[in-house]
């Protein structure tokens, strides 16, 4: 089980190696017939790895208006299958009241989870998640560039010690570059919040324009009309403007 947990580095205080039942999540969060049999089928073992508390990590905690950053959880999903990866991971951030990493692993593959979330204080499973992500699937032995700098990134010893949320949002600007790599071609971390701010909703809009092109080209090949296409061909070339334009800002 060292790959990727060699490079993440987490000291070996914080190694827990508790297996979790997949009962826990039936019980705390409301699963449909599908969920359940996702659950079963593509997961063997659920562990809960690590936990960051900062007695254990030396990283204070910290504690906000709808969340309190009391412990990081890094946690291990055996699956026979990433199919479902992200509906399983919504789930499992959903249902556990920390800062969760997950690394959905099948032997020398992996796929990770993050996610920004926040918890109503009176109902400790009311989760609201502003972001999510689940990667795609990473080979061991068949990495580029982008994914190892994505990686090495990772590291415990790279992320801000300052207290457990500016921790675990190391993690979160790390996902975020990796979104953008995708566009760009290339894995670059930015140091200064105002970057990070028009990074991030530059990817948020790039995604929202990806999507109404998306929509319109399937509308395209439905249509019949001849002017209605011309139409429908302008307003994509209009929107692939705009994607490049706001491509240039990832």
């Amino acid at each position: 089980m060292n790959f990727p947990y060699d490079i993440l580095d987490i000291p070996k205080a914080c190694l827990l190696d508790k297996r979790v039942y997949k009962k826990m999540f039936y019980e705390n969060t409301d699963l449909t017939v599908t969920d359940k049999k996702w659950f079963t089928q593509d997961i063997d073992l659920i562990t809960w790895v690590y936990t960051l508390k900062p007695d254990l990590a030396m990283i204070s905690r910290f504690e906000e208006e709808h969340y309190a950053y009391d412990e990081v959880v890094v946690m291990d999903v055996d699956v026979n299958s990433f199919d479902h990866a992200e509906r399983l991971s919504d789930i499992m951030h959903r249902s556990i009241p920390y800062p969760l990493f997950i690394i959905f692993r099948e032997e020398n593959h992996i796929a990770l989870s993050v996610a920004d979330k926040r918890y109503n204080r009176s109902d400790d499973s009311a989760a609201t998640i502003h972001k999510l992500w689940a990667t795609d699937v990473f080979d061991k032995h068949n990495l580029s560039e982008t994914k190892q700098a994505f990686l090495s990134q990772l590291s415990f010893d790279k992320q801000p010690q300052l207290h457990l949320k500016a921790f675990y949002h190391g993690w979160l600007d790390a996902f975020y570059a990796y979104d953008s790599s995708k566009v760009t071609g290339s894995f670059t971390m930015l140091s200064e919040q105002e970057q990070k701010q028009q990074r991030r909703q530059a990817l948020h809009d790039y995604r929202q324009l990806k999507q109404e092109i998306t929509e319109l080209k399937t509308s395209l090949k439905k249509e019949k009309a001849f002017s209605k296409k011309m139409d429908l061909n302008v307003e994509i070339k209009a929107l692939e403007k705009q994607l490049n334009q706001v491509s240039k800002k990832l």
